[in-house]
């Protein structure tokens, strides 16, 4: 006998009435201001802070932290919404996580409310230099003394420089290489001994951009998140779910921009029809809507999964290259379907193009993206780097 059919690509009652409340905050609180406070490359901590009383911040983390315990489904719900209105991605939601699963006791009483509140900004400090992809081989080291660790080295392109009041930094305790050997540790900003550095960049102007010098940075021992020599291993394990949330990220920012260049080409005329009516722009159309309802599926196949407990590492790999392509083409596409004024900052879509530019690298090229795929589909001993 057959038994019933279990796909199904419906959200729940709830789901879909929190969809409707984001996106309704979202174009009150979001859109009108976005553009102006990126243009200044200013963080609009107001923004921010009515996020947290809105409940839109910290909404994996435990209701005793002020977080609702939220499935990753939902969040993507938010991420996806706020992706529209043209805000940035939620990176500090996922370190508030990571702190909330492996820090002690003392260190979330600290920071997760503020978190929550939106009072604080937590980041990651991973990259250095000469270390991006190759997470295992950072150099920045850290030297317990007594009741202290004593930091020294450089992280660099990290996001939020002026803005977090702490980084969850990976700093090597252990042995010379390798990721057995890495700690991770709550840094706060205003330490002596670190020295912050610009960078201008192409996009992701709300947060200011960056690195930092640590010289002989010293913090408690307390300030060990998790045990020793693991710190490499809490960011991989939740990797995968940043990933994901960066690529549904993109599909929001080119949804906004679809929906835009569909109404806009229902008006503008050219020899006297609507645009709308040549094919060229009608197949841009359907083409870029198809491709991107297929990414935005296969985003929330991912979070399916991780909320179901299954293991999602492919299919993050898979929709964190693919996804941001995706996106990419249909905001260059919008971009065509203007014309003259796509070329302008007068519209979303150069802001949107050059923010989706910057999650094909950060956070995991796209390159590594399909190596970690090859890895799940031909198994670990297929890995280049070996």
């Amino acid at each position: 006998m057959v038994g019933k059919a279990r796909l199904d690509f419906t959200f729940t009652e709830e789901q879909e009435l929190f969809r409707r409340t984001v996106r309704e905050f979202a174009r009150k609180e979001v859109a009108p201001k976005i553009r102006e406070h990126e243009r200044k490359g200013q963080f609009p901590w107001d923004i921010y802070r009515k996020m947290g009383k809105a409940g839109l911040l910290g909404l994996r983390l435990p209701k005793e932290y002020g977080g609702q315990e939220a499935d990753a489904t939902t969040m993507a719900i938010a991420v996806e919404e706020l992706a529209r209105a043209g805000w940035q991605i939620p990176l500090g939601d996922i370190m508030a996580e990571i702190l909330c699963l492996h820090g002690s006791r003392q260190l979330k009483d600290k920071w997760l409310r503020s978190l929550v509140t939106g009072e604080k900004m937590l980041g990651v400090a991973s990259t250095e230099p000469g270390v991006g992809s190759d997470a295992g081989s950072i150099t920045t080291r850290a030297v317990r003394k007594g009741d202290q660790y004593s930091i020294n080295g450089e992280k660099q392109c990290i996001t939020g420089i002026n803005e977090c009041a702490a980084y969850c930094l990976m700093a090597r305790t252990g042995p010379v290489s390798g990721a057995k050997g890495v700690s991770m540790f709550l840094v706060e900003t205003d330490r002596p001994g670190i020295e912050k550095y610009l960078f201008e960049a192409l996009g992701w102007r709300l947060f200011s951009f960056g690195g930092f010098v640590l010289k002989d940075v010293l913090v408690p021992a307390s300030n060990l998140i998790g045990e020793e020599n693991k710190g490499f291993y809490y960011v991989m394990e939740t990797f995968d779910l940043m990933r994901a949330y960066i690529a549904l990220w993109t599909v929001g920012m080119a949804e906004a921009a679809l929906e835009e260049s569909i109404e806009y080409a229902k008006q503008r005329k050219a020899f006297g029809s609507p645009i709308g009516k040549f094919e060229s722009v009608q197949f841009r159309i359907a083409e870029d809507y198809t491709t991107l309802q297929a990414a935005r599926l296969l985003c929330y196949r991912a979070f399916w999964l991780k909320d179901r407990k299954q293991s999602f590492t492919k299919e993050s790999a898979m929709i964190k290259f693919w996804a941001p392509q995706v996106a990419f083409n249909v905001v260059n596409d919008c971009i065509q379907n203007r014309g003259a004024v796509g070329f302008t900052t007068e519209t979303l879509d150069e802001y949107r193009l050059r923010e989706i530019r910057g999650s094909m690298i950060g956070d995991g090229t796209s390159d590594i993206m399909k190596i970690i795929i090859a890895r799940e589909l031909l198994g670990r001993e297929f890995v280049p780097y070996r």
